[in-house]
Parts: C-alpha cells; structure tokens; sequence
C-alpha cells in the first residue's frame, strides 16, 4: 500500500501536537521497571493533562537522591511520603519538585496516590512483575482491582485502565488503539493501513516505531474521547 506524503504530514502533525516533543517521551520500560511511575501516571490521569509532567517531577526528585535508575516499587513511593511528611506536603515537595507554585496549576492527587500505594502494598504488590503476576489469576487480580477502586474513587476505571496499560496488560489492544488515533486524525472514510503509516510516522518522527505507538496508547488512554480526537 502506497502512503501519499499529506497523510504522513497529517499524523505526524497531530503526534507531535498530542504528544509533545518525542525527546521527553517515556519509554515502555521505564514503566516496566517501577510500579511507582505506574502509580502516580495512572492516578495523576484523571486530574486533566498533568500525569507526565508529575512523574517527570517524581523522577527528578528521585534521581537528585540517588544517581541510579528509578525502579522504586509502592513501598518506595509510600517512602517519599513519609520523607515529605504528609500527602500535601509531597505535593509540593515531590509533585512539584523545583516548579514555582501556581495556584492555577493542575491538581497533584497526591492523597489518592498515596492511599492507593498503601494498598497495593497491604496486598503484597510492590512491583510490575507482582502485578503481572496477579494477573495471571482472575481472583487475585479482582483483589487489586478492588483495593484500587476503593483507593481511587470516582476516577477509577479510567485510572485502572490506564495502569493495566502501562504495566503491559493492555485493556484495549494495541493495533485497535494506534488505528483509532489515525483513523480520526486523516478522517479516512476506508480502511487504512495503520502500521505502515505508523512506521512512516515515526520514521519522520526520528524514533522507533514501537516507542511512538506506545506514547500513542498512553495518550489515548487518557485522551481517547471523541472531542478529544477531533480537536
């Protein structure tokens, strides 16, 4: 299949305007190494846009304390806490780490990220690697299911979605959602071939095709409404 060059123009334009600038993209295993991240991109999700920029923050704060790679678990996310002192106080101190405060900011759902980290560590799920393992059985994943909700209210469908997705247990799967996004963004009354179209976008991108269609799921995991596509 032949991709004319104003449909490549086209996705690349709204990738890079969804996106942002693929250098601050988060690679898919920076979140498989930390259920942190996981944490605090999920919950953060459901307070509007700010969910990168705060782990962008947290991982700052971390790597200002150890010069390592960040692979902290729920029990060393309830640790920055407790180094805080309190959940208003991680807001400012972590969630906003070296950012002048704005009273017209992004809510930080630091509380909600909090309680949920406590109990996911009550559950003994202090890593990727438990809660892939928690997957592996309905009953044990329900369990989580659960504590999350309870933990995140209102919010918490969306929240869990997004942390299955970015733990790797993906609710929608991944060709479906990188069709979705370029399907509304040329406005293709046929069918198109996504993945071809992917590769050429991420080939104009400067980045690997599998780095951009998971920058592409996260977005749409939390952006992935109909007025948002169509904006």
């Amino acid at each position: 299949m032949t991709i004319s060059a104003d449909t490549v123009d086209a996705v690349t334009t709204a990738c890079r305007d969804r996106l942002g600038d693929p250098s601050a993209w988060i690679a898919s295993d920076a979140y498989r190494r930390s259920l942190a991240l996981c944490i605090i991109e999920s919950v953060q999700s459901s307070a509007g846009h700010s969910e990168v920029t705060v782990v962008d923050r947290y991982l700052a704060y971390r790597r200002a304390r150890e010069d390592k790679p960040v692979t902290d678990g729920a029990r060393a996310l309830l640790r920055t806490f407790e180094e805080a002192g309190s959940s208003d106080q991680w807001a400012g101190k972590v969630g906003s780490y070296k950012r002048r405060y704005s009273a017209t900011g992004e809510p930080i759902e630091a509380r909600h990220i909090q309680k949920v980290a406590e109990r996911l560590h009550q559950l003994r799920i202090d890593s990727v690697e438990d809660l892939l393992s928690a997957a592996d059985s309905a009953h044990a994943l329900d369990a989580v299911h659960d504590a999350w909700s309870d933990a995140c209210g209102a919010d918490a469908e969306v929240t869990w979605s997004h942390l299955l997705m970015l733990a790797g247990i993906p609710a929608v799967d991944p060709g479906t959602a990188t069709e979705t996004f370029i399907g509304a963004t040329v406005g293709a009354d046929a069918p198109v071939d996504s993945s071809e179209i992917l590769a050429a976008t991420a080939a104009r991108l400067g980045v690997e095709t599998e780095h951009l269609d998971y920058a592409i799921r996260r977005w749409l995991s939390v952006h992935g409404r109909a007025t948002d596509l169509a904006a």
